[in-house]
């Protein structure tokens, strides 16, 4: 039976990492244990070193609109003690359970990004204890930063390979006075998208864009978000546009949305991206009877729930979005089919400096060994 680890303190768990690579064993870092389908499965000899008792808020600053915290607090939990402040941070994870370095480690941002950007943009610095326990820094914790190197940044979507985060700094923002969501009923995907594109233009400002597509009908999410007058002025012009149209127009119950994608690994999940003037493209060509999409216009990511998958299928949803100049990754996937497919596709151009990366840091591969291109 694996050995699962919850060390109480930064120390202690740098210490555990110091041990496990004097002994060559393979650890597995794990926060709330929500993005275990990213990647290969984790290697059932690994050690599980859990970040859940390295959870505190350490520093919170109302004034200076930054918090420093352990990363082994839940996103959740972090908000709820920025909201009395009338506070938040712009990250719209679904996983309640998720912690701030697992998240962080995954890369994970939803249809928010649109507005307020990826977590890397609102990431001022960050603890991080390497593979042979070592214990490094980056990044501060003030909005102004002095030049050099974000090495903090380098962990995010490194799946964990590249360190244990420890804490995290992140500027913070102040939460809208008013929000609002619009539902729309589109004929099809391409006239969602001319919608979705048509909403970003000035004066308009949407907080978010969602497009929903499956064998019942396309749907189209567009959020506001801001001062209450502005809200009501920009949700005036899009629903008009989209009478003009002859789309259905629908004000939701309130202004919140989570990318709205099944957390379970039964059926095949695959992250696409490409070119945002290029999305609606990249939509039309991975469509297939009985699956599921999910698109961010502006983004220029989409997501595609599939009854089912197989090497061939990948192969020819990978071709087709090169036509685009696009990728497909698969996200989720039972675990039979995650050891047999070529998760990642064609490695990123800065795959050698990934790899130096991590000789440099983690000679031994013994942070998720096997997981990540790396």
């Amino acid at each position: 039976m694996a050995t699962h680890l919850t060390p109480t303190t930064p120390e202690a768990l740098a210490a555990a990492l110091r041990d496990a690579s004097r002994d060559g064993t393979p650890v597995t870092p794990l926060g709330g244990g929500t993005h275990q389908h990213l990647g290969r499965a984790p290697l059932p000899e690994a050690i599980t070193l859990s970040t859940a008792a390295i959870n505190k808020i350490l520093v919170y600053e109302p004034a200076d609109l930054t918090i420093t915290v352990q990363a082994g607090a839940r996103l959740a939990d972090v908000q709820a003690a920025l909201a009395p402040h009338g506070q938040w941070l712009p990250w719209d994870a679904p996983a309640a359970a998720a912690t701030l370095g697992g998240l962080l480690a995954a890369g994970v941002s939803g249809p928010l990004r649109l507005r307020h950007g990826t977590p890397r943009d609102w990431l001022l610095g960050a603890t991080v204890a390497l593979a042979d326990g070592r214990i490094i820094k980056s990044g501060a914790n003030v909005v102004k930063n002095v030049a050099g190197y974000d090495l903090h940044k380098l962990q995010i979507g490194a799946l964990g390979t590249l360190g244990v985060l420890l804490s995290v700094t992140f500027k913070i923002a102040p939460v809208a006075p008013a929000r609002t969501l619009i539902d729309i009923m589109c004929d099809d995907i391409s006239s969602a998208c001319a919608l979705a594109e048509l909403s970003r233009a000035a004066p308009l400002a949407p907080e978010q864009l969602v497009i929903e597509a499956d064998d019942t009908g396309v749907r189209l999410w567009i959020g506001f978000a801001g001062e209450a007058a502005a809200v009501e002025r920009q949700v005036t012009l899009v629903q008009h546009a989209a009478a003009a149209q002859g789309a259905q127009v629908a004000l939701a119950d309130d202004g919140t949305r989570v990318l709205a994608v099944p957390e379970d690994d039964v059926l095949p999940l695959i992250r696409f991206g490409t070119a945002p003037a290029d999305l609606a493209r990249a939509c039309d060509l991975v469509a297939r009877p009985g699956a599921r999409l999910l698109a961010l216009p502006g983004v220029g990511v989409g997501y595609l729930r599939l009854a089912t998958l197989d090497a061939a299928d990948l192969a020819a949803i990978r071709a087709s979005l090169r036509t685009v100049a696009g990728y497909a990754v698969v996200e989720r996937a039972p675990a039979a089919l995650r050891a047999t497919l070529d998760l990642y596709g064609s490695p990123p151009a800065s795959i050698a400096v990934m790899r130096q990366l991590r000789a440099q840091w983690d000679p031994q591969s013994i942070l998720n060994r096997g997981r990540f291109l790396v």
